[in-house]
């Protein structure tokens, strides 16, 4: 069962260096319905980033917002004190105006805390796709050495 092998995943990720797993699918493949499902099961912490951070960012001169986005998300998180943190919905980090590598801040938050994270794009085995919005070309990103959980 997929929840059962994500819940394994982060027990063996949070022996290592870096706390994150991905679960990579398209827009509607389930992403969101298992990390809400992992958060009721394990009382994991569930953290929907575009509610968030829209709503954070939103009273932000925009100059700013790139620079203060990952200590505002840094902050917010640590403040949950949680175990786990499954993050959804997070189309967000990719706008641009934020000016944020999504997934080297994804890296960078997975040192400190232990993250499941929703991928909203696709993975061919060596990198992680996805088409922003408001822009026409796919972002690529590459997932060597990631902990990868692919939903079909």
């Amino acid at each position: 069962m997929i929840i059962q092998r994500i819940v394994e995943t982060v027990r063996e990720g949070q022996k290592s260096a870096e706390h994150l797993v991905l679960l990579v699918g398209r827009p509607g493949s389930g992403k969101s319905k298992l990390l809400r499902e992992l958060s009721t099961i394990r009382g994991w912490q569930y953290v929907n980033c575009r509610a968030f951070l829209t709503e954070e960012l939103l009273e932000m001169v925009p100059k700013v917002r790139a620079m203060e986005a990952p200590g505002l998300i840094m902050k917010t998180l640590d403040a949950l004190k949680a175990d786990v943190i499954v993050l959804d919905d997070m189309q967000a980090l990719f706008a641009p105006v934020l000016q944020v590598d999504p997934l080297q801040l994804l890296k960078q938050l997975g040192r400190k805390f232990s993250l499941v994270a929703a991928w909203p794009g696709e993975f061919d085995g060596d990198s992680l796709k996805i088409a922003s919005v408001g822009q026409s070309e796919q972002r690529v990103y590459d997932a060597k050495g990631l902990t990868i959980i692919q939903i079909e």
